[in-house]
């Protein structure tokens, strides 16, 4: 009987294995990487963009190797979960591993808190369902008491809604309970089994950037490091294996202290790089199983590029979105539109920090980037989860973004490591290597988030870009010639490339139209009226067309702007062109109007361009 494939096989945002295999749907054979996974390291750290299928891989690696707590000899459970997929064809493997240990799992995604309180509370509501699971240990008579009763009094607390964290005795042991959290499961575990535990740890990084954000990353890395340590470092009695996933590599020494056969595993090696995403054989064979092989290319320009160390992949999440939607019975598979579902699928977007903050290079370069070239940065190790302001260096955002997903290693280039300088003079044991890699926006749909950020951010929605028009509103209603130059120029520094900066006289009309449309539409408001600005550009007035005019009417104050553009920047030819501009406002009699409506006070600006600078001037007798 052929199976009957549906756009209802299409569930987004379903991590859990068990329901995807139960409930017959979409999931991507992954399972040839287990044996390699769970023999080669004691410890393995997983990095990979957000919405690539971490805490998936982590699902299923815990339902293979789970074992059955009521009856342990019965392997039921992973063998229908498994029973069509890979690696089930290893018997010799699936019978030592498969179902034969305790996994303690748990995921750290979820993680919220405004501050460390509320962060602890969200921590312990993470731990509630996971001491609840095992809670028929509590009754087990190999349990010694003390430690039963604990376990009851860890749920208890967990799960309590009076559990106040603002009491400081509360809060210390709040931080003490998942400190501890996952080594006494496994030293339980271990009691009642006379079995290691495999302990599993799904971004365990999600905690640190809520917390660096939200000004308690001390205090929060405290914990993580507790908890993994504890676990992971000095647990050995306790632990088979451990397994943690992320997005951000931060140096070894500041997390994982002392842990023994520990190994990461990146975007940028070999080993694993194609398990956790989708590579583009696997969404080639996906979309023909749907019927939907012609629309490669859409997807492929969409949702590809994105090099794992020489392996091409493509983000599940989007791929999977794209043809849920697609396939439904109201849209036509063959036509429907990919669309940008990436970039508003989590919280504390990293580019809408990022870009808030670069200077006129840094600008640049993701101008340059957003064109489709390629930058090379240097790599940056964290030794904690860093803190983008004005003073980031390019490289350092750079590599949080490549790490995050929105920048790729070019294809075809590799990361190149060399040693430090010969005069350094640092111990040789301190001299870290130095890593470069080549970089590129990977597809079409992250292209599309940059573009959409960079709109916001140019917008009245960012308030530092509309507290700058405001205050170039002002400076020209005022008649103060330097600060609007001034302004000008800041605008011009902090957010124009030199690309659009090269670009003709109605680049610059548009730029300005858009930073005082900002202004004159957040001026006033219906009840004070009196404030309100209004604007007109490129309007029929005099003899001709204005560039810009400003009016307050109620006040009977005006504002006409003629922009030049200058052919070189010398101070000269800034001079020539804003007379020039000066003259083709009187010569046009674009006042007229505004004097014949009986505006007294009538401001007039000439301003010439060049590149990333400009010169305002006024007439000398421009008192209205």
């Amino acid at each position: 009987m052929t199976e009957l494939l549906t756009y209802r096989n299409f569930k987004v945002g379903v991590e859990d294995f068990e329901k995807l295999i139960t409930q017959k749907l979409v999931y991507v054979d992954k399972t040839s990487y287990l044996e390699d996974l769970v023999q080669r390291s004691q410890v393995t750290l997983l990095l990979r963009p957000r919405r690539f299928g971490k805490t998936l891989s982590m699902s299923m690696l815990s339902c293979f190797l789970e074992m059955n707590y009521q009856t342990p000899e019965d392997r039921s459970r992973p063998e229908r979960l498994f029973k069509d997929l890979a690696i089930y064809k290893n018997k010799a493997f699936c019978d030592k591993y498969m179902g034969r240990f305790p996994v303690i799992s748990i995921s750290l995604k979820s993680m919220q808190g405004l501050n460390f309180a509320g962060a602890m509370k969200s921590v312990l509501g993470l731990l509630g369902p996971l001491f609840k699971k095992y809670a028929f240990l509590a009754a087990s008579e190999n349990q010694d008491p003390a430690v039963a009763a604990a376990l009851r009094e860890k749920i208890n607390i967990c799960y309590s809604n009076s559990f106040d964290l603002t009491v400081p005795g509360n809060m210390i042991t709040a931080v003490g309970i998942a400190k501890t959290s996952l080594q006494f499961l496994s030293d339980m575990l271990r009691t009642e089994y006379d079995k290691k535990a495999v302990i599993i740890v799904d971004e365990y990084d999600v905690p640190l950037q809520k917390a660096k954000v939200n000004g308690y990353y001390t205090e929060m890395l405290d914990v993580i490091k507790e908890m993994l340590g504890n676990s992971l470092k000095t647990n050995d009695s306790n632990m088979e294996m451990g397994f943690v996933t992320g997005c951000l590599r931060i140096a070894h020494q500041s997390i994982f202290t002392g842990v023994n056969n520990f190994d990461t595993y990146g975007i940028n090696d070999t080993i694993y790089s194609g398990f956790i995403g989708l590579t583009k054989d696997e969404t080639a064979g996906l979309l023909k199983r749907y019927g939907m092989e012609t629309r490669l290319p859409d997807v492929t320009e969409w949702y590809d590029g994105y090099n794992f160390a020489g392996t091409g992949m493509l983000c599940p999440w989007s791929v999977i979105k794209f043809m849920s939607r697609a396939l439904r019975p109201d849209n036509n598979p063959a036509t429907f539109q990919p669309e940008n579902y990436w970039a508003n699928s989590s919280g504390n977007d990293i580019i809408d920090i990022c870009m808030r903050y670069p200077d006129s290079s840094d600008l640049e370069r993701i101008e340059n980037l957003m064109h489709n070239g390629t930058e090379t940065i240097t790599l940056k190790t964290f030794t904690a989860y860093p803190e983008i302001n004005g003073n980031t260096s390019f490289d350092t955002f750079a590599t949080m973004m490549l790490h995050t997903g929105y920048f790729t290693v070019a294809k075809g280039t590799h990361v190149a490591e060399s040693a430090p300088s010969k005069n350094s003079n640092s111990p040789s044991d301190d001299k870290e290597i130095i890593r470069k890699a080549v970089i590129k926006i990977p597809n079409k749909e992250v292209l599309q988030s940059f573009l959409e950020k960079a709109e916001s951010i140019f917008s009245k929605d960012n308030p530092e870009w509309t507290q700058r028009a405001a205050e170039l509103l002002e400076a020209l209603f005022s008649g103060d010639a330097k600060k609007v130059q001034d302004i000008i120029d800041d605008m011009l520094m902090r957010f124009i490339s030199n690309r659009d900066a090269m670009s003709g006289e109605g680049y610059y009309h548009g730029f300005m139209t858009s930073v005082l449309g900002i202004a004159a539409g957040t001026a006033g408001t219906a009840i004070n009226r009196i404030n309100r600005v209004e604007m007109e550009s490129e309007k029929d007035a005099g003899n001709g067309f204005s560039d810009i005019i400003l009016s307050k009417v109620f006040e009977g104050k005006a504002v006409i702007l003629e922009f030049k553009k200058c052919k070189i920047g010398t101070p000269n030819a800034f001079k020539k062109m804003c007379r020039e501009a000066l003259k083709q406002i009187d010569d046009k009699q674009y006042e007229c109007r505004y004097r014949a409506s009986g505006y007294q006070d009538i401001k007039k600006y000439g301003i010439a361009f060049y590149g990333k600078q400009c010169l305002t001037l006024m007439p000398d007798n421009n008192a209205g």
